[in-house]
């Protein structure tokens, strides 16, 4: 069967402007960027308002570069997924910060109600952290996302009293996916989530890895079913591989070997078409847009649709021809 509704998205870290990433969307590149991925047609661009971008004190805020991004992609007629999270210091000294838990769950969800009230007319989806149950994201116990579950509720609260309208997705689960959605609902958070949100990574060198991708959605689904929550969308906001130029050797990633620009465009291919048949899943985001220039240190930096300096790869012209067709026959 078919879909009526529209289901491309794109992980997009437009907001990386920072020394930790080499100013990768500084003000030169970023009008680039934004003319094309409209000529790519998607939808939906997935991106970060970090916590310790406008942290400015205790629930003391600095929007301002936010304002002239969040805007700038707005103005191109694509909505925003925006993800709120980490902590809002990176580090200390020697010591990483960034990924542990916030000390203070209701000073972040004053930061997300506070962000979620500012940007409202603009941004209705809001993602509360990324991968929380994956320790380099969330390096807190290792405890069924019990104490996530009540950041969560705390943060889902905040967000409904500054936008009743907005809706919320938590953080994107990665494996063990179905252990951990099933987690979610033990822990009774059934209601503070308004799309189930779940990330794909596999090798495509399995031969069993498309089957393995609809797999992974069916158990969801099932899981949905059991906790009469059937209804509540299903939302891919990660999945991908990466496209690693024949010039750079073999290089592996963190979910299998190495894969080609070419295979990395099949691999796209493949997952759009399924998705495009799928009624268990109303979106998909690729991840990435644009490769990482080292900040991972192995394959994930290949992850892009095109180069570091924009040139599309064959994914891209792929990616364009399926939103393209698609939307011609809509």
């Amino acid at each position: 069967m078919g879909r009526e509704t529209d289901p491309f998205g794109l992980l997009a870290f437009l907001h990386w402007n920072h020394s930790w990433n080499k100013f990768y969307f500084n003000d030169e590149v970023l009008p680039k960027a934004l003319k094309q991925l409209k000529e790519l047609g998607i939808s939906f661009l997935r991106l970060d308002i970090l916590w310790s971008d406008v942290h400015a004190g205790y629930l003391k805020y600095k929007f301002d570069r936010y304002d002239h991004l969040l805007h700038q992609v707005h103005d191109q007629g694509m909505d925003i997924l925006a993800v709120l999270h980490y902590n809002n210091i990176d580090r200390e000294g020697d010591t990483v910060l960034w990924n542990r838990p916030p000390d203070s769950f209701e000073e972040f969800a004053a930061y997300v109600g506070t962000t979620v009230k500012r940007y409202k007319s603009i941004i209705h989806h809001w993602e509360i952290w990324n991968e929380p149950n994956l320790a380099i994201y969330w390096d807190g116990p290792r405890d069924g996302l019990r104490l996530y579950s009540s950041l969560l509720k705390k943060s889902y609260q905040a967000a409904k009293a500054a936008d009743p309208t907005c809706l919320i997705l938590h953080g994107g689960l990665t494996e063990p996916i179905q252990d951990d959605v099933e987690h979610l609902y033990r822990n009774g958070m059934k209601d503070y989530f308004d799309i189930l949100n779940i990330h794909i990574f596999l090798d495509p060198g399995n031969s069993n890895a498309l089957a393995r991708f609809k797999e992974i959605i069916d158990g969801v689904t099932a899981l949905k079913i059991k906790y009469k929550d059937d209804s509540k969308p299903l939302w891919i906001t990660e999945a991908g591989c990466p496209g690693i130029p024949s010039d750079k050797g073999n290089i592996t990633w963190f979910a299998g070997g190495n894969v080609s620009e070419e295979g990395q465009a099949e691999w796209l291919k493949k997952i759009f078409e399924l998705i495009l048949k799928e009624p268990n899943v109303q979106k998909l985001f690729w991840a990435f847009y644009r490769d990482t220039d080292d900040q991972f240190h192995d394959g994930t930096d290949y992850l892009g649709l095109v180069r570091s300096d924009l040139s599309p790869k064959s994914a891209f012209n792929q990616f364009k021809s399926i939103v393209h067709s698609f939307k011609k026959s809509h």
